[in-house]
């Protein structure tokens, strides 16, 4: 039983120190992992791979966003999410050694817009278009980048409407409808909490 209880509270400290406010899920196909839900604000991110090489809020995205209930996000909310959940990356070009490995967590779960070589090596990234309009007919992009060993936040990317690009997607956003359950941390818990019930129980009856 006590063996039991250590191995409870092992998993206790993982699960704690794994646990992360990003759920992957499905948006239009089994599997596709096009929708990845933030549990802490309860929001839904298609993530900018699905409408990549669309000018903002064009016919196609027009269709997304009345068909499915998104909305673009703002450029605080993405980079909320962002910082909240890689980090706080730098936002500084070429970036650092934190700055790739963040970037690498946020492909993992928004996919990689654009793989092209650059002059420092391979440089994948993924950006999105906001609701927050930039300078004259634009509105600002937000994304990550790795570029050879290093990588960083792209933040306040003044992109044109009428521009179409691979690495151009957009951030759109909607409330989710999923009930909410409990976090693994949190059914662990739950659990070595029962076991140490029973192993006291136990304990008591062998006095």
């Amino acid at each position: 039983m006590i063996a039991i209880f250590r191995t409870f509270l092992l998993a206790v400290a993982v699960a704690t120190t794994a646990s992360a406010g990003l759920l992957k899920q499905d948006f239009l196909t089994p599997n596709d992992g096009l929708l990845v839900r933030d549990t802490v604000t309860n929001l839904e991110w298609l993530t900018p791979v699905y409408t990549k090489g669309n000018t903002y809020n064009n016919v196609f995205v027009q269709g997304v966003l009345t068909t499915y209930g998104f909305r673009y996000a703002t450029a605080t909310e993405v980079t909320s999410m962002v910082n909240s959940n890689f980090g706080n990356p730098t936002t500084v070009s070429p970036g650092d050694v934190a700055g790739f490995n963040a970037a690498g967590q946020f492909f993992g779960y928004f996919g990689i817009t654009e793989n092209v070589f650059c002059s420092g090596g391979p440089c994948p990234r993924t950006q999105g278009l906001t609701s927050t309009p930039g300078g004259g007919a634009s509105h600002l992009a937000f994304g990550m980048i790795q570029f050879g060993s290093t990588g960083w936040f792209i933040t306040n990317n003044n992109w044109p409407d009428s521009i179409a690009d691979p690495q151009m997607g957009s951030w759109l956003v909607r409330t989710s409808t999923v009930a909410d359950t409990p976090e693994p941390g949190t059914m662990v818990l739950m659990g070595a909490g029962l076991v140490g019930l029973a192993w006291r129980r136990v304990s008591g009856r062998r006095q």
